[in-house]
């Protein structure tokens, strides 16, 4: 199914983070464009703007008589009046991944997968091809602070994505190049245990054609056994001796990396990255050596990169109050969690750390509870949110939540647990200090927290520079 053959699509959860880009490829594509979503957002307004008929709720009258086909988000169910009425109609109706590997079949394909660093590499891949003039297309799972939007249909034959393995969408896609960045333990309830997810991505890599290319992390144990069974050419990056692409002397002193970058010995280069974290080195790493394989020399892709600047939700900086930072991230792993604070410790050293912490689904937090209190005991203080939760059994909520706060406690950690928004919001109003920075972790809406802190500015910018005062007063000599 080609994407310009249509000629007209609807969407339904047209806001979702996914079916938002296949809507605005469709625009940019020339097809009509309808959707749905039950929470109106900037970027279905956006879409609007651009030419989508948005409508607020989901409704069969909104399913357009000349639709060719349906869209529909992952948490779409089958009872959904709008995928009734399609059905009804005999009109075809896929799932989002379903729909992205239809559209892109045929194009050259670089598709970004692994547990952590996805969206953050296709953006960086996305504006190097870009930069080179490759005329690419391109789907990010996040909004690119760097790029015109968080997806382009490109004039091209490249194409780089983001390729999710949750729900095992990953597998409707058509590789050309797969970059693996790294393999851990994620969405049991789709594979089980560790096992079951390197499988996963075992069978992605085996849809690459022998004439394709898989560009993985030689750092990552688990990396290197897919990287074993792969019948194609294989291209490794790392900081290790036998990685192909290599990073040297990298260190982060002020919080943003820095390193010299090396092809089998050669000298390529010095990376010089403007978001905070050394884990971005990597990243940029794998999306360097991608697009050298689309013809982009190693050196000017490093200059693109000076210029990348981050996607939204990833160490993303809201605002400040008082002059205390609040940073949202969307880290709702263990380790993307560790990572996050050790780069916050880097960019705001001398500042007392403290984190907003809100896991995402019961199932991932009770797995790893030990490794969620080992990360956030990096904070100076925590301050533990109700989990944003799916249609989970047998759950008392607040237990988890509790038994995270105790384990801090019992590494040292200032902790404290709250059932609702406004009780945080409450607690930081009180007791932040201006020698914070605010940290605001994880995948579902914690973020809220802080939009109400900035709402909120004056009053608490208010008390924190009576704070500073109370300071300067007690600490004057006498």
């Amino acid at each position: 199914m080609k994407l310009h053959q249509l000629k007209s699509i609807h969407f339904v959860g047209i806001g979702g983070a996914g079916v938002c880009g296949l809507a605005r490829m469709a625009l940019q594509a020339g097809v009509k464009v309808s959707g749905s979503d039950k929470s109106p957002s900037a970027v279905t307004e956006s879409l609007a703007a651009a030419g989508a008929e948005v409508s607020a709720d989901h409704c069969a009258d909104n399913v357009p008589a000349d639709a060719q086909l349906v869209v529909i988000t992952a948490a779409v169910k089958a009872d959904n009046p709008e995928v009734v009425e399609a059905r009804r109609r005999g009109m075809r109706v896929l799932k989002y991944a379903e729909a992205l590997g239809e559209f892109t079949r045929g194009l050259t394909n670089l598709c970004v997968c692994g547990t952590h660093g996805k969206t953050s590499t296709t953006a960086m891949l996305a504006q190097v091809l870009r930069a080179a003039g490759k005329e690419n297309g391109w789907l990010v799972g996040g909004e690119p602070a760097s790029l015109p939007a968080s997806s382009e249909w490109g004039k091209g034959r490249l194409f780089a994505m983001d390729s999710c393995e949750y729900d095992r969408s990953f597998l409707k896609l058509s590789p050309s190049v797969v970059i693996l960045n790294n393999i851990e333990l994620d969405h049991m309830d789709v594979y089980g245990d560790l096992e079951g997810v390197t499988r996963g991505f075992q069978e992605f890599v085996a849809l690459l054609p022998e004439s394709g290319t898989l560009i993985y992390n030689a750092d990552d144990p688990r990396c290197r056994q897919v990287a074993q069974g792969a019948r194609c050419r294989k291209v490794s990056y790392g900081t290790g001796p036998y990685a192909d692409w290599k990073l040297e002397d990298l260190r982060a002193d002020d919080g943003f990396a820095r390193a010299r970058i090396s092809f089998r010995g050669m000298a390529m280069g010095e990376m010089r990255l403007s978001v905070p974290g050394r884990v971005y080195a990597m990243n940029a790493l794998a999306a360097v050596a991608a697009a050298n394989w689309a013809g982009v020399a190693a050196g000017r892709a490093l200059s693109a990169l000076r210029d990348y600047t981050g996607v939204k939700r990833r160490f993303e900086i809201l605002g400040s109050v008082g002059g205390v930072p609040l940073v949202d991230d969307y880290a709702h792993h263990p380790t993307a969690v560790q990572q996050l604070l050790e780069a916050a410790r880097a960019a705001y050293a001398g500042r007392r750390l403290l984190a907003v912490f809100q896991a995402h689904q019961y199932q991932r937090l009770n797995t790893f509870m030990t490794e969620f209190q080992e990360a956030l005991a990096l904070a100076d203080r925590v301050l533990v949110a109700r989990t944003y939760a799916a249609r989970e059994q047998g759950i008392v909520p607040g237990e988890p939540e509790d038994r995270l706060v105790r384990g801090l406690r019992s590494r040292g950690t200032d902790a404290m647990a709250y059932s609702d928004f406004s009780s945080i919001v409450n607690d930081l109003s009180l007791k932040a200090s201006p020698r914070d920075a605010l940290l605001f972790i994880g995948a579902g809406d914690v973020n809220l927290i802080a939009r109400e802190l900035l709402d909120r500015r004056k009053y608490i910018s208010d008390r924190l520079r009576a704070i500073q005062r109370t300071d300067v007063v007690a600490g004057a000599p006498v």
